[in-house]
């Protein structure tokens, strides 16, 4: 048995967990909201003091610290960029940080690459040597395995599957760019694109209209669809149009051995698979790819953490 800490910080929750390094089985957990107000320093502490309790829970010395952080992270593995949702994160020595505070070593990677790593080590990409992940919820993010190892890029920006660029002319995605996958086919995204067309005409039709625009959410939109309101099946199957096309994008150009989906959003099942599978059928030059669900569910962010510890 290898113990080792991975350690999630989300944008609205973290996450901490004892993993058995050799079988990613995880002992023990702690979670909690991240922190309205005191930014970087608030969910720091707070996730050192969850830290803290598991390590001296361990039934065995703790071998070191994998960190699964929600924003881009420097090529050198330690440093956070910055995080989208929480402020004071900018060029933060996180590792150095959590070393200091634990006396263990420790390793960062944007949330992408680390759930990545996870499916591939412990859930549904086990038995490929190539695989692209991608997380579907608020926004789109994603991480490539290459041979087994992940793939960061020469300045770590790789896996940005949610930025590539797929309708230059298209609505304003939060990276400053306009038409991304992420700006198209996001919950952020499918939100927004109802909220334009309830205020047309069709939208006096639709069930979503009973809905307060500040209120309503890609999940509304998910149940309308399946109940058939036809406003909310049109914005789904044309947001489900664009992620099919964004995979089998990526897709082509990395032939992964499977593609894995994660996030929120994947919990519409089959309302968002179908749709996605049939689109990558016929846009992926890849026969045999297939497209599956993630396996690890909440706990993918702290077995990111620690299967980053497998690649040090």
């Amino acid at each position: 048995m290898t113990l080792v800490l991975g350690l999630d910080f989300g944008g609205t929750k973290l996450a901490a967990g004892l993993v058995d390094l050799t079988n990613g089985a995880v002992l023990a957990r702690r979670s909690m909201p991240t922190p309205v107000a005191g930014g970087a320093r608030a969910s720091l502490d707070a996730m050192l003091a969850m830290a803290r309790e598991l390590i001296d829970s361990a039934s065995a010395p703790v071998q070191g610290v994998g960190i699964s952080f929600g924003g881009p992270v420097a090529a050198d593995g330690r440093t956070a960029r910055l995080s989208m949702h929480v402020a004071g994160w900018e060029n933060l020595p996180l590792a150095a940080r959590v070393e200091a505070a634990l006396g263990l070593p420790a390793i960062v990677a944007n949330d992408g690459d680390a759930a990545a790593l996870a499916e591939f080590h412990f859930g549904a990409g086990r038995g490929v040597h190539h695989l692209l992940y991608l997380t579907v919820s608020t926004g789109i993010g994603g991480g490539i395995i290459i041979d087994g190892q992940l793939y960061r890029g020469e300045r770590a920006w790789a896996g940005e599957v949610g930025h590539q660029v797929l309708k230059p002319d298209g609505p304003p995605c939060p990276c400053g760019r306009n038409g991304c996958l992420e700006a198209l086919a996001s919950g952020l995204s499918i939100a927004r694109e109802t909220r334009l067309r309830l205020r047309g005409l069709e939208g006096a039709f639709s069930v979503l209209s009973t809905i307060p625009p500040d209120s309503l959410t890609a999940h509304h939109v998910a149940e309308a669809a399946a109940a058939g309101d036809a406003l909310a099946r049109a914005v789904w199957n044309e947001a489900m149009e664009w992620l099919g096309i964004g995979i089998a994008s990526a897709a082509n150009l990395l032939n992964p051995g499977r593609v894995v989906l994660g996030g929120g959003l994947t919990r519409a099942g089959a309302m968002l698979f179908d749709p996605v599978r049939h689109v990558v059928m016929h846009r992926a030059m890849d026969p045999e790819l297939t497209v599956v669900p993630a396996a690890l569910g909440d706990d993918v962010g702290i077995l990111g953490g620690a299967a980053l510890l497998r690649e040090s």
